[in-house]
């Protein structure tokens, strides 16, 4: 009666194994995938931002695509070492620095707008 009741119980652990053993080998895929990727917009971008406040920028996305900016004003000067990333489609997503500026449209037009309080403007860079 034992041995009927015991082969059920192996038979689904073993099932289970077999299972998370995939998944290992799934995620060691996925990081190493990622570990390889290259955002087609890796490199430094240069140029200018206008409105309510004036001055340049240098967006510079690293090869997994996260987002370096600085920006220089005629009042200061302000660096993020990551303030968000580009998606594939160059969309810039989530780049805001310390201060509020905010930077909102896309790499693959090189240009977008930018917001900080109140303030806004326009942005274009081209590639360096």
């Amino acid at each position: 009666m034992t041995v009927v009741k015991i082969r059920p119980t192996l038979t689904i652990l073993s099932i289970l194994s077999l299972i998370s053993c995939q998944r290992i080998i799934d995620n060691l895929r996925e990081e190493e995938a990622n570990e390889n990727y290259v955002s087609p917009f890796k490199g430094v971008y240069k140029g200018n931002y206008s409105g309510d406040e004036v001055g340049s920028l240098t967006i510079e996305v690293a090869q997994n695509g996260y987002i370096s900016v600085t920006k220089v004003s005629q009042f200061s000067t302000e660096n993020s070492f990551v303030s968000g990333m580009v998606r594939d489609d160059g969309a810039l997503q989530s780049v805001t620095l310390q201060s509020g500026f905010t930077l909102l449209g896309n790499l693959k037009t090189k240009s977008g707008t930018w917001k900080m309080g109140d303030w806004v403007g326009n942005w274009s860079v081209t590639k360096q």
